[in-house]
């Protein structure tokens, strides 16, 4: 998969695009949808592929129907990242965080990655 929108910052008509950097990690992930009445949770598991500040892409299902809005929770971490997803295609999901996420959770997400743990 070549498009890197999700590492893309959405920008209003006649502004420059802001691309954030992202890191190549593999790492599984849950993907947790909340139903309408915000108690039950469902989960599906993925593979963190990469990730920006901004977005991340995602090896999963093709099989599995996701609403437009859900949370990623990766593992070894507590923190539930509000997403928005973006781009399916096969086992490609690019989702854009609904918010940006912390450099310094970043930092430590590469670390970990990187020492294997």
């Amino acid at each position: 998969m070549t498009s890197f929108l999700m590492h893309r910052a959405q920008t209003r008509s006649g502004e420059p695009a802001l691309v954030y950097k992202h890191y190549f990690i593999e790492r599984p992930c849950r993907i947790l949808v909340i139903t309408d009445h915000l108690s039950a949770r469902t989960f599906h598991r993925a593979v963190l592929r990469h990730i920006s500040l901004c977005g991340a892409m995602l090896d999963m299902s093709p099989a599995i129907a996701l609403p437009p809005q859900f949370f990623l929770q990766i593992n070894g971490f507590d923190d539930e990242i509000g997403c928005t997803a973006i781009l399916r295609h096969e086992v490609h999901l690019g989702v854009r965080f609904n918010m940006l996420l912390k450099q310094a959770f970043l930092s430590q997400l590469i670390r970990v990655d990187f020492r294997g743990a």
